[in-house]
């Protein structure tokens, strides 16, 4: 009967074992080492066999559960029947393109050689081992300074009896004088929440029975959870994908319990005054000249529920959105819900100025990317990285036609990296590109053309759609070569979708669509501010500390300037003239000092 899974670890054996084996066979005397070593192999037949004839499997998902999943790092190895040439030029073009990472961002190709552009692909197999670069060190642990830490509380420790200028006790001739203090650190673990006690004394008279309550310090704060403390839960949640349950997990083991329904409604208590510099930051996002666009799936458990009525919504997918504009400075706004990313940047161009220019809009190719109202506000660019990754599937199968197009697009990478460099502007870049990235690009596409002319590649092949996937969209992948600012890929928005990915796989859903603004909200925030160089942390605690400001005037409170935003005087509270707060009504239901 076959086999109706896969063995386990399918069977990986030279074609001269197999000869050897199949002699012992004819000749009827395989031993018990022999025996061992057919079955597996027999038994991989059966089921390879049986799933051809199903045709139930891929060809790709075929390699991956008989060689394992494959990466750039780790290249699968041509034929061996191979030629020598096509092997050495397939080795090649492999070593000069990184990995793509697991979330599905690319690295750009050909970066690690971006100290010289000028130089050809290197081949391992033809240069010497003195020739190679020496490999930097890996960072061991302790290589941070102290200048690393400047959230470190500072204890000083002065010697117990001796002072600057006292005489040495030990050659009792010289005068001590202050040096430099040695630092040494300590590191302690300690809770993400953490929570103080306060016991006010309280006094109540025998004859009146009026109740006195302690005050506070005045430097502590009355309200019962911290400013600190929201912002710490925000950054927590929805930049690092902690999960509210398994804080409430961790504090519940340190004796300091918070539930997770008192976490969201802290972190709502940030979205509340954050949505107001979000829908500015919106506005700000359109009138910059680059949008790069992508979008990754979401889960929402009110609108899966939706999903399930019938008749069910005429769209179903869950999606969250990432628009990274670049300009004067950088946003990040992410959407999630029904929305394809396309109609969310469709919103965005709504509020575009009429007389900008239109925008230059790099995405991937998929057809629900494209905006549908305001198209002509845009420049189309398509990603090279997503052409290029095509031709990385196919190496194994035609590894000197992909490492042909893979060292083509690794060449213009390291020109890239050039121009990065050299810190060249976007028209010197675009010169830069025009004279040294063009002939390059002109010569792969003039080959994937004489390619097909001369038939030797089948167009209905999956390298044969590789090439028309290139040649259709040439124009649209070479924005590089024509526009200045152009950029050659969508790795940006890949990598801004991060955080996403992050809290997908962490906390796995959002409750309800009400949830996933608040999640959009905080996350394009906090993503902003990291992309501007600000820090997270100091930047929603001045919403916070400002909430009347922020929304009165949310220009002054974006991401870059927040710390120079004029902040409204405080009014004390009313004190009395002996110096202590007036006196209320206590919690025993009589006049008395207490807290609010």
């Amino acid at each position: 009967m076959p086999l109706a899974e896969p063995p386990p670890e399918p069977e990986q054996i030279e074609a001269e074992e197999v000869e050897r084996l199949i002699a012992l066979a004819e000749q009827g005397q395989l031993d018990a080492a022999a025996q061992r070593r057919v079955a597996p192999l027999l038994r991989t037949l059966v089921w390879l066999q049986h799933t051809l004839l199903e045709t139930r499997i891929s060809l790709a998902k075929l390699k991956r559960l008989l060689f394992g999943k494959r990466t750039e790092k780790a290249p699968c190895k041509p034929p061996p029947d191979a030629p020598p040439t096509d092997r050495a030029r397939d080795t090649a073009g492999r070593a000069e393109c990184p990995a793509d990472s697991g979330t599905g961002t690319s690295t750009a190709p050909g970066a690690a050689t971006a100290a010289d552009p000028t130089a050809a692909s290197p081949n391992a197999a033809d240069t010497g081992a003195d020739s190679l670069p020496e490999q930097p060190r890996p960072a061991g642990h302790g290589r941070l300074g102290v200048a690393d830490y400047p959230g470190a509380a500072v204890q000083f420790c002065a010697h117990d009896h001796l002072t600057p200028g006292a005489r040495c006790p030990a050659c009792e001739r010289g005068k001590l004088y202050a040096m430099a203090p040695l630092v040494r650190l300590r590191f302690s673990g300690q809770p993400l929440v953490a929570v103080t006690r306060d016991d006010l004394e309280r006094l109540r008279c025998s004859a009146c029975g009026v109740l006195f309550v302690a005050h506070l310090p005045p430097a502590v704060s009355r309200e019962r959870y911290d400013t600190s403390l929201k912002v710490m839960l925000a950054v927590a949640h929805y930049h690092l994908g902690l999960p509210f349950n398994r804080l409430e997990t961790l504090q519940q083991m340190l004796g300091l319990p918070l539930p997770d329904a008192t976490q969201w409604e802290l972190v709502e208590q940030v979205a509340d005054v954050g949505y107001v510099v979000f829908n500015h930051l919106r506005w700000f996002a359109a009138q910059q000249p680059l949008v790069f666009q992508d979008d990754t799936g979401a889960r929402v458990l009110s609108l899966l529920k939706d999903n399930q009525a019938e008749p069910p919504p005429a769209r179903q997918g869950i999606y969250t959105t990432v628009l990274r504009c670049v300009g004067e400075q950088t946003i990040c706004l992410f959407f999630t819900g029904r929305q394809h990313a396309g109609e969310n940047l469709a919103d965005l161009l709504a509020l575009r100025a009429a007389a900008l220019a239109p925008m230059l809009w790099m995405s991937d190719a998929l057809a629900a990317n494209t905006p549908k109202c305001h198209g002509e506000r845009v420049v189309d660019l398509n990603c090279l990285v997503h052409a290029r990754r095509q031709f990385v599937d196919l190496q194994a199968f035609f590894p000197a036609d992909c490492a042909h197009v893979i060292a083509a697009i690794a060449t213009v990478y390291r020109y890239e990296a050039h121009c990065i460099a050299a810190a060249l502007g976007p028209g010197q870049r675009l010169a830069y590109h025009q004279a040294h990235s063009a002939p390059v690009m002109d010569a792969l596409k003039g080959w994937m053309a004489q390619q097909f002319t001369a038939k030797q590649v089948e167009p209905n092949s999956r390298l044969g759609q590789a090439f028309n996937y290139m040649l259709k969209r040439w124009a649209a992948l070479t924005g590089f070569l024509r526009l200045p600012g152009a950029p050659l890929d969508n790795n940006p928005a890949e990598q801004a979708l991060k955080p996403s990915v992050r809290y997908r796989n962490n906390s796995l859903f959002y409750k309800n669509p009400h949830g996933a603004y608040v999640g959009d909200v905080l996350s394009s925030l906090l993503e902003t501010c990291r992309l501007n160089g600000s820090n997270p942390i100091d930047y929603l605690s001045a919403l916070l500390h400002n909430r009347s400001a922020v929304v009165a005037d949310p220009a002054a409170w974006l991401p870059w300037t927040f710390q120079g935003a004029p902040i409204p005087t405080a009014q004390a509270p009313p004190v009395s003239p002996s110096g202590h707060l007036p006196p209320v009504i206590g919690h025993a239901g009589v006049r008395g000092v207490a807290v609010p």
